[in-house]
């Protein structure tokens, strides 16, 4: 190894260092500013708990990244979702956000998003499926309707 590459691989370790402490410093500021605020009033309009609050607001930007995947992987629109349950996409957002498992998650999703064995460690699972099962049901609905619209068939 030459020393240019030894120094360009030191300069991007510590740069990534340094990014690290960036966006750590950024998250203990978060979480330090919500001490001045009405965490009871905050937690109260979110639907989660004070604690949860704490938690959330020291989590990375994205840290429901992963949901957007996996439910693009079920093949449901997470925009659809927000727009005709808030309440859910916000719980599924908070189940997503303070789960232990990210690592297992983008390595399934990096994987082969297609197998089933996520289901054994999120937390999501059965919201993920009822919401599949639910847009499966909406498109057989459109697709009867699409059809009755169409009127009578002729040979």
């Amino acid at each position: 190894m030459t020393t240019s590459e030894r120094a360009r691989q030191s300069r991007t370790a510590l740069g990534r260092i340094g990014e690290w402490m960036g966006r750590w410093r950024e998250r203990a500021a978060t979480v330090a500013g919500l001490r001045d605020c009405p965490n009871e009033e905050i937690a109260r309009d979110l639907g989660v708990s004070v604690g949860d609050l704490r938690v959330l607001a020291g989590k990375w930007p994205g840290a429901t990244d992963l949901m957007v995947r996996r439910a693009a992987a079920l093949g449901l629109d997470v925009s659809e979702v927000g727009r005709t349950q808030p309440t859910v996409m916000r719980d599924m957002q908070r189940v997503c956000s303070i789960c232990d498992s990210h690592r297992v998650c983008t390595h399934d999703l990096d994987r082969c998003p297609q197998d089933p064995s996520w289901r054994n460690h999120c937390p999501n699972a059965d919201t993920l499926d009822a919401l599949r099962q639910e847009s499966v049901g909406r498109l057989g609905e459109r697709a009867d309707l699409t059809r009755a619209d169409a009127g009578p068939r002729r040979p």
